[in-house]
């Protein structure tokens, strides 16, 4: 009896042990990187390691370029013009030498990375369109987005572009993520840019792209726009002083709504923004300012938007002219616009104005998803000085088309 009491205690002992070390063994095994150990985190570096096919046609010109590179002995050089005899305008590349890649564990953590620079000018943006492709010939689709570009630029220097794998709607287009074939460049309108050191590389993107996912409703009035400077874009004073905070906001009836953790360290007040846009000098091309309605989230208006007005102030000593674009993650049209007309405009003083722009009033209202709704961005169109801020939509039940009578009365 006592010979069996011992092996009984012996066996629990040695399974215990045994359950402890199969324990750690799946922690450790939880704790793998998934970025580290996948197989074919490089895309292009050079030509004798990586391939592309589609390199020639009447409308583009792809070749391997020597002069000049970010990493390697070579990069790519492409340049193209859309025409009409050009159906599809594009090229892919032989990745992994188009072995299955399931992009399932990263696709949430990382990015496709890569190096661009122009042989003149500066670009704010670049006609191309990512696709990753499965074995079934599906696509999803993303682009380069201003929030990705180092530096909010494209031009002599190599810069850094940044496309998070989270981006491309796979679900929507029925991709199967899990076995992916290759990526494609599609090329769209013209362009002539090199390319260099595309590769996969851990990241966390902070805006989400979820189409399940509604961020934020808003169901009543007022609801404050642009009041967290960190999402804002456009604004760099390394590369142009078209556009900058200010420390000293005139709009201070806005304090109560602003969100003070998020404002320049200096700022108690709103977000507000100084303009001064020379249309003949050499950065003419920096016009465009823009902000999320909420975080980069998608945002849900449909049942405020038909009694909607954007609401913002200005002051200068001539009202400016200006264009604003409302966008969305889903649907068609995915923009809007409005040229800001004389109606919009109601004179406080002779340096003050107050800016009411109906959303019924933009063309195409009707057809955008109001329940998705992305950002605002404003494109200057005449040379000005002015200070700008204090955005919200209000509530406006009047006549879209001539506002002031109602706004007023």
């Amino acid at each position: 009896m006592k010979f069996f009491n011992y092996f009984i205690f012996f066996f629990f002992f040695a399974s215990c042990d045994s359950l402890n070390t199969l324990s750690i063994y799946d922690r450790e095994e939880k704790n793998i990187d998934a970025i580290e150990v996948f197989e074919f985190k490089n895309i292009f570096t050079e030509s004798n390691t990586t391939g592309i096919w589609g390199k020639t046609n009447s409308c583009k010109e792809i070749y391997f370029d020597t002069t000049n590179n970010y990493v390697g002995k070579d990069h790519l050089h492409i340049k193209w013009s859309k025409t009409e005899d050009c159906k599809w305008l594009g090229f892919g590349f032989k990745w992994g030498n188009f072995k299955s890649k399931n992009l399932t564990p990263i696709i949430d953590k990382s990015a496709i990375q890569f190096r661009i620079r122009s042989d003149s000018g500066e670009f704010f943006k670049v006609p191309m369109l990512f696709a990753l492709v499965d074995y079934s010939e599906k696509q999803c689709f993303s682009k380069m987005s201003y929030l990705g570009f180092e530096d909010g630029i494209v031009d002599e220097n190599w810069r850094k572009i940044t496309i998070p794998l989270s981006t491309f709607k796979y679900k929507e287009k029925g991709v199967n993520i899990s076995n992916i074939k290759e990526l494609r460049i599609q090329l769209q309108n013209k362009g002539n840019f090199h390319i260099d050191d595309m590769k996969i590389v851990p990241h966390k993107h902070h805006y989400s792209i979820d189409y399940d996912l509604i961020g934020k409703k808003f169901n009543s009035f007022p609801v404050i726009l642009g009041n967290e400077k960190k999402f804002w874009w456009g604004v760099n004073k390394k590369y142009s002083d078209n556009f900058s905070f200010i420390t000293r906001s005139k709009f201070k009836d806005s304090i109560a709504d602003s969100d003070f953790e998020n404002l320049l360290p200096e700022l108690n007040v709103s977000v507000s923004l100084l303009v001064n846009y020379d249309k003949t000098n050499k950065n003419k091309n920096w016009n465009l300012f823009g902000f999320p309605f909420y975080k980069w989230q998608f945002t849900d208006i449909s049942k405020i938007y038909s009694t909607s007005a954007l609401y913002f102030k200005i002051k200068a000593y001539e009202a400016p002219k200006i264009q604003i674009f409302m966008s969305s993650y889903k649907g068609k049209p995915r923009r809007i616009s409005k040229i800001i007309q004389e109606n919009n405009i109601y004179v406080i003083d002779d340096q003050n104005y107050e800016y009411y722009i109906p959303l019924k009033s933009f063309i195409n209202y009707e057809k955008i998803d109001w329940s998705s709704m992305k950002e605002l961005r404003f494109k200057i169109l005449e040379s000005g000085e002015f200070e700008i801020g204090d955005f919200k939509l209000i509530e406006f039940r009047g006549n879209p088309q001539n506002p002031k009578k109602w706004i007023k009365s």
